[in-house]
């Protein structure tokens, strides 16, 4: 006979352990210490008031089956007034229709908050005629995230034409602009049923869609091309205002009323203070002069069908409440960004304890920007403990409140002896290795033993040391971060996507891997780091002064508005360097005079760059016009302004060459002709090479979850991308050559024409002798291809800007570049000591004519 024997599982053990363990408030203590009064109201005197929802009964009567009986002539005549799903002089017979539940999800990087949407949902047959029955559905992100909508379609003919092909079609708007952001399909199975359930979710996108490039369709003049956002490959034509039909062909009477959206002739959109068919009627409850809703808050009337006066405030951050009334709980969580790691987001956990319910706990995703060491949290959920969590899956206990203040004011730090530890980092490994039961025996002793241990937890708890050093535990999920947005990534490049709650996300954040950036990733910095704006986009805080910017930003300014100094006093004394008429005479004059402008436009045009940047990005700069023409502009004056003086440069060595060569013989004059059309020529190289630059720039509107960026983008196509490398290096290593060999060349011509003049003296004495006396050329070259190297470097072997926090090696490589424009008097004046010497009689003369004129005046 074999004995009974009872089986014990370790899981079901540790869950029945869990469920045992009652985290409750008491004990818990105030960290950090209560030290502001709970925020008041202006209308402190208001009352929370609960609404008591009052049951009325009324008769039955099944004289209409599922209608409404309706009494006339005196209550003699009966007539039925019968539901959508139902028809007949009693509503005896079925409708053959369509009931369709929805539920629609919205992901967004930006706050939910303000978000509000109206879909079509039509029935459409196979040619793409809408019929006469629709449904229109006000979704609210916020208020609606859970909600299950149901609603029926019903058929245009009684009975259906079976021959049609029936299916669903809706369409999505942004109710505050009435802005399309996309459309749905559905097809309908099995449709020689009656009734087809069908139930579905439907996916809102986070910002409007664009028309494809290409589409198969041919919608005519007064229609677009759209593909649906559900089905790839599959396309409708959607037409304007006015018109209808399959190819927008149709054109109907619109008695919409103005500022609403004509879909057909018998289907309005209306804006969110209009209802009725044609959107004539004001809904009165939300009128400016009657806006129930406080502090901001905006006001949304209630479906008409369901009352005149009913209405839902969605309220800004900071206030909560049926009108926005009353404050919520802020919580300012400073941290030390040299000591805790807290990018590029955090999880804040809000945990509540009960003696009689269950823990409640709700999760906060927050981001956290560049340069940000302080984060702002509300919170309207009633909490006693509040954690942070990391990307890297470190716990820090930022609050703690053994009794929840409405209202109140928290300034929490985190410190590194704040953060929760994993037992294993704390716990002998003789306990670690006792069964789960038995280990957490030993867990108070762990408080005890650490007088400034705060929390530690396991695989499954968390566990907070109360003030007389006993652990509280709970349990809690430890792997709480879900990196795909429960399969709705809406993040691109690769990038890991993350939401606040897996059900109803309020937020969600993009991670991005190297090379990217932007809300969705959807921007790279791979091969155009040469650009201000991927070195600094994201270090500019916007909505702050200068003062109130990062460390980068304000040096940054300072580098450049020094270099528009010594570039104005380069460039005003190479042109002074003119008047010396060694220089003057000849082309090589032509080519300084003109490199000299060239170099004062360059460091202005740099200067003009930066505080465009600046100003753009903190939104001082806002003219979408002005936007777009320095977007388009800017960078491509600053590549052609580079390449045009290290050509002109090229130019005068290749000069020099020909005087030193020519001799007595040197023809100023054609010089000076052929110097003329030389610049012109380099002007229009420059130009037609870097021609496809401004095509493939444009501006795009990024959302991010506190703010709003615009950024200049310039996105090659593989091709383009090739062509704008090999251009690159032809602007760089040509004139560099020319500089180099030119000087070389001089170095031995002078050492072949001493040999012949003075036998004496070998060729190699010569080479040495020229060698010193023209080293400094040389040496200029070098220097200039030094300085113009880390861009280059920077642009071709990194490849792209790999992370934009450490931009200082990016920033140096790209001011460095525009050093040797600043470097012309020096490398082609003040190297030659016959220039040296007419240059300092130049300055000369031009004192004594300005102390003269001086003179003058004060006589």
């Amino acid at each position: 006979m074999r004995a009974n024997i009872c089986h014990f599982s370790l899981q079901s053990a540790i869950r029945d352990d869990q469920a045992r363990f009652e985290f409750t408030s008491s004990q818990l203590g105030f960290f950090p210490f209560v030290s502001s009064e709970p925020l008041q109201l202006n209308n402190s005197n208001a009352k929370k008031t609960t609404n008591a929802k009052t049951l009325t009964k009324t008769d039955k009567n099944w004289y209409c089956n599922r209608g409404i009986l309706v009494l006339y002539n005196t209550n003699h005549t009966k007539t039925c007034l019968c539901p959508p799903s139902y028809y007949g002089k009693r509503c005896q017979w079925q409708n053959q229709r369509i009931s369709l539940t929805l539920q629609f999800i919205y992901q967004t990087n930006a706050s939910n908050a303000g978000s509000i949407f109206q879909l079509v949902i039509t029935l459409i047959d196979q040619q793409k005629y809408v019929t006469s029955y629709h449904e229109q559905i006000l979704y609210i992100p916020e208020e609606n995230c859970d909600t299950k909508f149901n609603i029926y379609l019903l058929y245009p003919t009684k009975p259906k034409n079976r021959s049609a092909n029936y299916s669903i079609h809706i369409d999505i708007f942004d109710k505050l602009t009435l802005v399309y952001y996309g459309s749905w399909s559905l097809s309908i199975p099995f449709q020689f049923l009656p009734v087809n359930r069908i139930a579905t979710q439907i996916s809102i996108p986070s910002t409007p869609m664009i028309p494809p490039k290409s589409c198969p369709l041919a919608c005519g003049h007064h229609g677009r091309c759209v593909e649906y956002l559900n089905k790839k490959n599959s396309y409708f034509c959607q037409c304007q205002q006015g018109y209808s039909g399959a190819q927008c062909h149709i054109q109907h009477n619109c008695s919409c009323s103005s500022k609403s959206l004509c879909l057909s002739s018998s289907i309005c959109v209306c804006p969110l203070n209009k209802f009725g068919s044609k959107c004539y009627l004001n809904h009165s409850i939300c009128q400016q002069t009657n806006n129930p809703c406080e502090n901001n808050g905006l006001c949304v009337p209630v479906d008409d069908r369901m009352g005149l006066h009913k209405f839902f405030c969605l309220c800004p951050d900071g206030f909560y409440g049926k009108t926005c009334q009353y404050n919520q709980n802020r919580i300012d969580i400073y941290f030390d960004p040299n000591k805790i790691n807290m990018r590029p987001f955090i999880f804040a956990h809000f945990i509540r304890a009960s003696e009689n319910d269950n823990r409640q706990y709700t999760t906060v995703l927050k981001k956290v920007h560049i340069q940000q060491n302080l984060l702002t949290l509300y919170m309207t959920f009633p909490f006693h403990l509040i954690f942070i969590e990391l990307v890297d899956h470190k716990f820090y206990l930022a609050v703690v409140r053994e009794t929840f203040f409405e209202s109140e004011h928290i300034q929490a730090s985190i410190l590194s002896d704040q953060q929760c530890y994993h037992i294993n980092q704390i716990m002998n490994k003789t306990l670690l290795q006792y069964p789960f039961l038995r280990r957490t025996k030993y867990y108070p002793l762990l408080c005890q033993q650490n007088s400034q241990l705060k929390c530690f937890h396991d695989e499954y708890q968390m566990c907070i040391c109360d003030r007389y050093r006993f652990s509280n535990c709970f349990a809690f999920n430890i792997s709480s971060i879900s990196y795909d947005c429960q399969g709705k990534n809406i993040c691109e490049n690769n990038a890991f996507c993350l939401q606040d709650n897996p059900t109803c996300p309020t937020r969600s954040i993009c991670i991005c891997q190297q090379c990217y950036y932007g809300t969705k990733c959807q921007f790279s910095t791979r091969g155009f780091v040469s650009s201000l704006d991927y070195i600094l986009g994201y270090h500019i805080v916007p909505h702050r002064s200068i003062h109130q910017q990062s460390f980068i930003i304000k040096m940054t300014i300072v580098i450049t508005s020094l270099m528009l100094c010594l570039g104005l006093i380069n460039g005003l004394l190479s042109i002074m360097a003119y008047e010396i008429q060694e220089i003057k005479s000849i082309g090589c004059g032509l080519y300084l005079l003109i490199s000299s402008w060239n170099s004062i436009c360059l460091i202005i045009m740099l200067v003009i760059k930066c505080w465009h940047l600046f100003l753009s990005q903190i939104s001082v700069l806002n003219n979408r016009s002005y936007l777009k023409f320095s977007c388009v502009s800017l960078d491509f004056i600053l590549n052609i302004l580079i390449a045009t003086n290290d050509w002109f440069g090229g130019c005068i060595s290749i000069e020099q060459v020909f005087v030193t060569y020519k001799g007595a013989n040197f023809n100023q004059s054609q010089s000076k002709k052929l110097a003329k059309r030389i610049i012109f020529g380099i002007y229009v190289l420059t130009v037609l090479t870097n021609i496809h630059d401004p095509f493939y720039r444009q501006l795009i509107d990024d959302v991010d979850i506190d703010e709003r960026r615009t950024w200049c983008i310039v996105q090659y196509s593989p091709t383009v991308d090739t062509y704008n490398t090999i251009v690159t290096f032809f602007h760089f290593l040509i004139p560099f050559a020319m500089n180099f060999f030119s000087t070389t060349y001089i170095i031995v011509l002078m050492a072949h024409s001493r040999a012949t003049t003075q036998p004496r003296t070998t060729l190699r004495t010569n080479l040495r002798e020229q060698f010193r006396h023209h080293k400094h050329n040389l040496i200029a070259s070098c220097a200039l291809l030094l300085l113009a190297l880390p861009r280059l470097i920077i642009s071709f072997v990194s490849r792209c800007m790999k992370s934009s926090q450490n931009p200082s090696l990016f920033l140096i490589g790209y001011l460095v570049s525009f050093v040797p424009s600043m470097m012309t008097l020096t490398v082609f004046i003040m190297s030659a000591d016959g220039y040296k010497e007419e240059f300092y009689s130049v300055i000369r003369r031009v004192f004594i004519r300005f102390h003269r004129m001086r003179v003058g005046v004060m006589s």
